[in-house]
């Protein structure tokens, strides 16, 4: 039994496929117009899925680049810094040697020492060098200074520009019970000597038997009537301050004590403890280091902070504190200083000052060559990805092209056969 074609059917048949292709050609047109496969993602979902992939990858690698420049810029202003450190100590070291000469004289070292007293201050000015408005050597702090100089020494600075001391670790004082506190508070007080005292101390001396101590009365018998001196609460006269307190590096568990301690505080009590956890935050802050993402889930330190460059040890395994050590040249310069000292440990001192201010430019030339390294792959990346970005989503103009023309083709054949094969109405006549 055959079926029976109908007017209707080839019409509907004929629009269907007329419709269809002209959806094909406007596809081709809107491609050719934009010169991309896909227009949104119906048109593939999943080349659309992978075409926004490798956008978010190449612009990633973009800010990652952006980063590794910031970086480098960075790292060559810290460069500089420490270069300009090694004069300031290679002039420090100049001095010493020259104050060394048996010829000079007191007004030739106190030219020495003036000078050198300069060299801190200068040496404080280029630990606060800033890149882009932040402190390249204070760590996280970079919105306040890192160091600044408080009567003649180079100390550590907080939030506010206050020098701190000189040690990169918080330090203060802990009392028999247990208290921390930042005063040392002496067990002794000032006394001045009598002469009643210097026959007491005499006779002392006739029946002591401690070593330490007859040599102690010496010291005192010579010292003379009026000299300053300490007296304990037994009465004994000493020439030390000694103290029921000893000097004490805080530990994390003691800054959490602080901590809860001071939620129930008093003052002054409560300023003082204030004071103690504000000096932690800032010297945490100055010896932290800093991360950039460089690639993706890497990351690289990039920062060397004035705590690298003012504590660290020798070869020797000695620990040289700066701060202090420049505060010893400068008392040795002095009327009744040991200028021994200045051509022998500390000269040695600066020498090892040098070496280490060497190691860290090495070091941030290490960083600087990674940055490189890393800002080549990500550019060697981001053209792979381009690369395949545009295999996904261009078109090949000349195959878009051809298809467009025969589309075309298709079109006017299709008009032509309907007009010959739909049979002509009553339309036709009039």
């Amino acid at each position: 039994m055959s079926s029976r074609i109908t007017n209707s059917m080839l019409s509907t048949n004929y629009l269907r496929n007329m419709n269809r292709n002209m959806s094909n050609m406007k596809m081709l047109q809107n491609q050719l117009a934009s010169g991309k496969e896909i227009n949104k993602a119906s048109d593939n979902p999943y080349k659309a899925g992978r075409s926004m992939q490798l956008h978010t990858e190449i612009s990633y690698n973009k800010q990652f680049n952006e980063n590794i420049k910031d970086t480098s810029n960075w790292l060559d202003t810290t460069d500089t810094a420490l270069s300009q450190m090694g004069d300031v100590f290679g002039r420090i070291e100049t001095l010493l040697v020259n104050a060394g000469n048996g010829a000079y004289g007191n007004d030739e070292k106190a030219a020495i020492q003036d000078e050198i007293k300069e060299k801190v201050n200068e040496l404080s000015q280029i630990l606060n060098t800033s890149f882009d408005g932040s402190y390249i050597f204070g760590g996280t702090k970079t919105g306040s200074k890192p160091t600044t100089v408080v009567d003649g020494a180079l100390q550590y600075a907080d939030k506010d520009g206050n020098g701190m001391g000189n040690s990169g670790d918080v330090t203060a004082y802990k009392k028999v019970d247990g208290t921390i506190t930042i005063v040392n508070n002496l067990k002794n007080t000032g006394y001045t000597l009598t002469s009643d005292d210097i026959i007491n101390l005499t006779d002392e001396l006739n029946t002591s038997t401690d070593d330490a101590r007859k040599t102690e009365i010496g010291e005192l018998i010579a010292a003379g009537e009026n000299a300053s001196v300490y007296k304990k609460e037994d009465g004994t006269i000493t020439t030390s301050a000694t103290s029921d307190n000893k000097e004490y590096t805080l530990n994390d568990t003691d800054l959490e004590s602080l901590k809860t301690e001071l939620e129930t505080a008093v003052e002054p009590r409560k300023t003082e403890i204030g004071r103690l956890l504000g000096k932690s935050d800032a010297l945490n802050q100055i010896k932290s280091d800093l991360k950039v993402d460089i690639s993706q889930g890497i990351k690289s330190v990039y920062n060397k902070t004035a705590v690298d460059v003012l504590e660290f040890k020798d070869k020797a395994g000695k620990s040289i504190n700066v701060s202090k050590l420049l505060s010893n040249i400068v008392n040795d310069l002095g009327t009744n200083g040991n200028t021994n000292n200045l051509t022998t440990t500390h000269l040695k001192d600066i020498q090892s000052v040098t070496a280490n201010l060497l190691q860290k430019r090495s070091e941030v030339g290490t960083m600087q060559n990674r940055m490189d390294s890393a800002e080549t792959n990500n550019e060697t990346q981001n053209y792979n990805m381009t690369d395949i970005l545009s295999k996904t989503e261009d078109i090949d103009f000349a195959e878009k092209t051809m298809e467009y023309s025969m589309m075309q083709t298709v079109y006017t054949a299709a008009l032509q056969t309907s007009a010959k094969i739909l049979p002509m109405t009553i339309l036709s006549y009039l």
